[in-house]
């Protein structure tokens, strides 16, 4: 059985207009933003009329270069660019979840035949907690600050999608989309140890 990831795109869109497009309504609400500017890295929540917040309130976006925001059901990807507003794409296992006001539709689909979800830690451990957020410290890293309520790892779940190529049949993954970001234990050796 195949997976098919839709995407849709728009060559030249604000992040903030994007954002706002695409999860500020329902069913799309309650997403989760990493935003990349040059002198930091946070992690937002995407609030029903599109702001993006963090612990310390409305982040601003005029900095932010690159971003990837996402609920379990779709991803926006969004890169600025020098001489205009920036790019984004929408992409989602759910066509009814893409923009109608994103234009661009060919050759974004995948035809996956497989799929695989995965999970990357996130760097640092709880070091604090303040309502439904816990910022994670590590020394070599810093504190990152994660909407996730946990005393000890985060981990972020993705799923790739494996297709095969057309001229030689070997399978890869050719894309993978961000899901959510959840507490993880890492397990102890007794938890660990395989029979």
């Amino acid at each position: 059985m195949t997976t098919t990831l839709h995407g849709a795109a728009h060559p030249g869109v604000p992040l903030a207009t994007a954002i706002t497009a695409h999860f500020a309504t329902p069913p799309s609400t309650g997403a989760t933003a990493l935003l990349t500017a040059p002198a930091s890295y946070r992690v937002a929540l995407v609030e029903p009329d599109g702001t993006c917040t963090a612990p310390d309130g409305p982040v601003d976006l005029s900095a932010v270069y690159e971003a990837r925001v996402f609920t379990a059901g779709a991803e926006l990807r969004w890169l600025g660019e020098a001489n205009g507003p920036g790019r984004a794409v929408v992409l989602t296992e759910d066509p009814a979840l893409l923009p109608e006001h994103f234009p661009e539709t060919d050759g974004l689909a995948v035809d996956a035949i497989d799929t695989l979800d995965t999970h990357h830690l996130l760097w640092g451990e709880a070091a604090s907690q303040d309502g439904d957020w816990t910022t994670l410290s590590s020394a070599r890293i810093g504190t990152l600050a994660v909407p996730v309520r946990t005393s000890g790892r985060v981990r972020l779940t993705s799923r790739q999608y494996v297709a095969v190529e057309p001229e030689h049949g070997n399978a890869h993954v050719v894309e993978e989309r961000l899901i959510r970001l959840e507490p993880y234990a890492i397990p102890t050796p007794q938890e660990d140890a395989r029979p």
